[in-house]
């Protein structure tokens, strides 16, 4: 029994404080299995609240779903390992899964309402309900988390980011920014709370430009990305990938077309999932693909982040994807670019409204007004036929098949079947 409670804490350590995944999985492996030789179910409820956390911070998601569900299925007490319930809702909401996400995060905020818990978990188990309310859309009950959450700890990376995402969303950019200060106040500070704040203040900062079009901390955003990127510490690839995804918003901001290209490559193993409640991953490969001058693959990403935002009911994400997307067909013009932009806007424009997303509806009706404007373009092929379709019937002419054009072209099964 000691032995497997040690190996679960040095499982745990190595995984997540020294970016060692196969020596923890080795650690947390021996571990569970002491546990279960002996029957010991609070030894595997730890090993498997670590084997959570460890999969979670290297990206493996599937992985860490299945660690945290296993958990959950043993755990006589709510209260004594809500790591794993933590790691499995955070994991679940990345990848579009909110109604399996929701028990999770409902089951922390109740512990953390009850003070039945250890205080140092207290806040952290208000963080994903938090979250989970943001990517609804549910600002006032996201202000009301993010308040109980920064009351026990005002200076949390994890509260501070979704509440100056939120009041940036809804137009009360002072009061965003002072969130933001909070965020600039722990970057500047030293320990292990550090690391998060710079890419806390790094996505904020990107988030926040597409916004509200202010440009004026890029360069702040970006040095904060890359204190993370050149750290000689030891960096989870969770951690990596956050501040990935401010540079990426970044030189989206920038037109930076060098930096644009790294990012893309990076986030193409990173599909159908989200970044916090900044943008999904397929949204920011569209921009990226928008910033490098493909439009129709940018085309090819914003379909597939409409699905995912559509499927995992993130309104707000669709809103965003719907407008961003219009963007890139509006600077496309093909000929049916147009029909398409505004029907996009339209449904951009329902949505802000509902939410009272001010910045985005100011946007939206913007670009519904430049779009209307917009002479559509003599054909180019028959049957007002578009480059892209004319592409894909040559592949068929040549006798490939739907996937081997996916391929080809790089765009989705679904983008080949439409076309």
């Amino acid at each position: 029994h000691e032995a497997g409670r040690l190996l679960s804490r040095y499982g745990g350590i190595l995984g997540i404080r020294e970016g060692d995944y196969d020596g923890a999985q080795e650690a947390l492996g021996r571990a569970i299995s002491i546990a279960r030789r002996e029957g010991d179910v609070p030894l595997e409820v730890q090993a498997l609240s670590y084997a959570t956390e460890v999969s979670a911070a290297h990206l493996h998601l599937q992985e860490f779903v299945d660690s945290g569900l296993r958990a959950s299925s043993l755990a006589r007490s709510e209260e004594t390992q809500p790591g794993y319930r933590w790691w499995t809702a955070y994991s679940l909401l990345r990848m579009g899964e909110l109604d399996a996400a929701q028990p999770h995060a409902l089951i922390l905020r109740d512990s953390a309402e009850r003070r039945s818990i250890p205080l140092r978990y207290d806040s952290s188990c208000l963080v994903p309900i938090t979250y989970l309310s943001c990517l609804e859309g549910h600002w006032q009950a996201g202000r009301e988390y993010s308040d109980r959450g920064l009351e026990v700890s005002p200076l949390s990376p994890h509260h501070l980011l979704p509440r100056v995402l939120l009041e940036h969303e809804t137009g009360n950019f002072a009061q965003g920014e002072v969130y933001l200060e909070r965020l600039f106040e722990v970057m500047r500070q030293a320990g292990l709370d550090r690391l998060s704040a710079c890419w806390g203040v790094s996505l904020a900062i990107a988030a926040t430009a597409h916004i509200t079009g202010d440009i004026g901390r890029l360069e702040t955003g970006e040095a904060a990305a890359e204190a993370i990127l050149e750290s000689d510490q030891a960096v989870a690839p969770l951690t990596t990938m956050l501040a990935r995804a401010g540079l990426a918003l970044l030189a989206v901001q920038t037109r930076n077309q060098t930096t644009a290209a790294e990012q893309y490559t990076y986030f193409l193993g990173q599909r159908r999932t989200m970044v916090w409640t900044v943008s999904s991953v397929d949204r920011l490969l569209g921009l990226l693909s928008q910033t490098l001058g493909n439009l129709d693959h940018a085309a090819a990403h914003f379909e597939d982040a409409l699905a995912f935002s559509r499927k995992a009911g993130y309104r707000p994400e669709l809103a965003w994807t719907c407008c961003d997307y219009a963007g890139a067909l509006h600077e496309r013009n093909a000929s049916e670019d147009r029909a398409k932009a505004m029907s996009l806007l339209d449904e951009s424009l329902a949505i802000s409204t509902e939410l009272s997303m001010r910045p985005l509806l100011e946007r939206a009706t913007g670009r519904l007004a430049r779009t209307r404007a917009q002479v559509s373009p003599a054909p180019a092929y028959p049957a007002s036929l578009t480059q892209r379709e004319v592409e894909v019937l040559a592949l068929v002419a040549a006798g490939k098949s739907n996937q081997e054009i996916a391929t080809v072209l790089v765009i989705s099964l679904n983008t080949v079947l439409r076309h």
